[in-house]
């Protein structure tokens, strides 16, 4: 029965795979006239298929979150990124069968018609999810993989699509500007990032290029007129505003679909088995603890984020049901890489979980309590590009001298973005306090000491440690910047004191054992292809074999 559902599988992905666009999906039945509604439903069917493939659930944000040590999984422990792995098997599929051939359609079909606002929202977020795909896997397919009569697209190198949607990205922007698109009916309700928002769009164009641009910093040459195109976007400075996170919002509802974040509905986040764990090294480092994170930057600085983004059911003088690896306080996890005799204790009702910034969920009012589909509402968005990530952008290229500034200001304002950041999910919920000016401005102050005491090197960790923080659960840019900077610093048995001691509910006193960790695997500079709806079906896609090895063109 197994191996005739592999079968069945592996003919319907290349059914879909060989199929053209006019055949993918029957929207009209005369392609040449297409109408307005049309081009509405591909546009908000594509927007929600991109931010799925890249949130949480069964897609990549929840595999790269432990990758980057922001949690730990036990599907995904000591970097367990396999051919098979669902999680990015899941996202390529979605990106090349759903989000892509959706974008084609869309700004195949607005061209006909002579809408360009579609248009250049089509090839915007094309190139977005194009450059995302080659930031993860490398050389993929472009060229050739939505071509009619090709069932097996070759692979373009990662140089040659990344110059191509710069390409594209300065025709979208000329779409979007084209005044006699502005007297056809523009997207409105059905634009789920901007509503229709024109200058918005090419706000978000310029800084997905700015980003590509930040990218490429180390590899220069592989890129047509870098320094000309980065002046020029430097010079205009109309990148996004406060207010203008390139984000997808999930909400309340259940039905027809349910449309709840999936880091709160997914199976292993607040139903069934106790599957995604908050990592014990990046809690300490927003507690500004050294217990296991010896060398934090933020030391004896707790974060007033930390009850929006965990929430401990364990409250005190309670405990587990079974033996645990990790409590410190009423935080209670289990380390990356475990090797130990409670790693697969059953605690599901005590392990600490993700709060609501991340997934809408539960705010830690210090109680504790057993959390569930009922502890919260599910209402937070999936954040690809957001205001604070463009300020720690700014900053980073300040400090690698690629442009004049003022690196500790940008800092300044990309922690202060994030924070209200963190308001705009708890405004959703009003029974939850925000974050106060106070409390912000406090912890600022003690950061930017720090920045000021921190060497060239320093610096440039506490920022990008900063916007790892920010970016809690939407790690991708992490995962890139990691790759690129070298920060944040991830966990590393081998530069702690004491690695893998759990904390006792006395946090002073550490635990009397050492908790054993397995040999860490090499981290993983891209992903596998999948082997079922690529290696297995297409003879131009070679397999990686070593994936310490760097695949992507401008990791240097």
């Amino acid at each position: 029965m197994k191996n005739i559902k592999k079968i069945v599988l592996v003919l319907f992905v290349g059914v879909l795979l060989g199929s053209c666009t006019k055949g993918w999906l029957d929207i009209n039945e005369d392609p040449n006239k297409p109408t307005a509604p049309v081009l509405s439903q591909i546009l908000s069917f594509s927007e929600t298929q991109l931010a799925g493939a890249m949130g949480q659930g069964n897609y990549l944000g929840t595999v790269l979150s432990s990758v980057m040590h922001q949690s730990v999984s036990r599907e995904s422990q000591n970097y367990g990124i396999d051919m098979q792995d669902n999680n990015t098997y899941n996202s390529w599929n979605t990106f090349y069968l759903y989000t892509l051939k959706d974008l084609d359609a869309l700004i195949d079909y607005a061209e006909l018609d002579g809408n360009l606002i579609y248009a250049g929202i089509g090839k915007t977020l094309k190139a977005y999810t194009v450059a995302t795909m080659v930031d993860l896997w490398g050389d993929i397919p472009y060229s050739e993989y939505n071509v009619v009569g090709i069932n097996e697209p070759k692979v373009d190198s990662g140089k040659d699509i990344y110059n191509a949607l710069f390409v594209l990205l300065d025709e979208a922007k000329s779409d979007l500007q084209n005044k006699d698109a502005l007297n056809i009916v523009k997207p409105g309700s059905d634009d789920f990032f901007y509503g229709g928002n024109v200058d918005k769009w090419i706000r978000l164009n310029n800084t997905i290029q700015l980003k590509m641009l930040l990218q490429t910093r180390k590899v220069k040459a592989d890129i047509s007129d870098w320094q000309a195109k980065f002046n020029a976007l430097v010079s205009a400075n109309n990148f996004i505003a406060s207010g203008e996170d390139f984000e997808f919002w999930y909400n309340e509802k259940t039905s027809p679909s349910d449309m709840r974040h999936p880091a709160f509905r997914a199976s292993g986040f607040y139903t069934g088995q106790h599957t995604f764990y908050i990592s014990p090294y990046f809690y300490e480092t927003m507690m500004g603890q050294t217990y296991n994170t010896t060398d934090n930057p933020f030391a004896g600085i707790k974060d007033p984020r930390v009850p929006y983004y965990f929430v401990n059911q364990l409250s005190t003088g309670t405990e587990p049901a079974n033996p645990y690896e990790y409590r410190n306080g009423n935080f209670l996890s289990m380390f990356f890489a475990s090797n130990g005799p409670n790693n697969s204790s059953s605690n599901d009702g005590s392990f600490t979980k993700v709060g609501i910034y991340a997934n809408g969920g539960k705010y830690d009012n210090g109680k504790g309590g057993a959390v569930s589909l009922k502890t919260g509402t599910g209402v937070a968005p999936t954040k690809i590009i957001t205001y604070q990530a463009l300020k720690f952008m700014l900053a980073e290229l300040v400090l690698a001298g690629e442009t004049g500034g003022d690196a500790k200001a940008l800092l300044k304002e990309g922690i202060t973005a994030a924070f209200a950041h963190v308001n705009t999910v708890v405004e959703k919920q009003p029974t939850v306090p925000e974050l106060t000016d106070d409390d912000r401005d406090a912890y600022i102050t003690s950061v930017l000491a720090k920045y000021d005491a921190a060497n060239a090197e320093g610096k440039m960790r506490i920022v990008m440690t900063q916007k790892w923080i920010a970016g809690f659960m939407s790690p991708i840019d992490t995962y890139t910047d990691y790759r690129r900077t070298g920060y944040p610093t991830l966990f590393d048995p081998s530069k702690t004191q004491n690695p893998g001691y759990g904390v006792n509910l006395v946090v002073a006193d550490r635990s009397p054992e050492q908790v054993p960790l397995l040999k860490f695997a090499s981290f993983p500079r891209s992903l596998y292809y999948p082997n079922v709806s690529e290696i297995t079906l297409n003879s131009n896609i070679e397999q990686k074999t070593n994936l310490a090895s760097p695949f992507v063109f401008w990791d240097k």
